[in-house]
């Protein structure tokens, strides 16, 4: 089985696989894995781009969220956990880690 990431809201964990489904609407709607995982890596992100991704990778895992209700839940919780999933995630599609 492919790896998958732990990704958690509402002190449930969802497991995100890297599908080539996933990555394609992530390239549609933010632009490319390799700039995203750049951004996310430096200062050059935006918290909007953050909660996009974190919401299309929910939605991969069976978990459907509000665009404004997910990133509410995010400034609340503080958006380290987000982050650091998200370059997680990208670091599996990019190298396979």
């Amino acid at each position: 089985m492919k790896k998958t990431i732990p990704l958690k809201l509402d002190n449930k964990v969802y497991a995100v696989r890297p599908t080539f489904a996933l990555v394609r609407e992530i390239e549609v709607e933010l632009g490319g894995v390799a700039d995203l995982r750049a951004q996310f890596a430096g200062d050059g992100w935006r918290v909007s781009d953050l909660v996009a991704l974190i919401q299309m990778m929910l939605q991969a895992a069976g978990r459907t969220v509000d665009y404004a209700a997910l990133g509410n839940a995010l400034l609340n919780e503080g958006v380290a956990h987000y982050l650091a999933a998200a370059q997680v995630f990208l670091d599996m599609v990019l190298h396979g880690e």
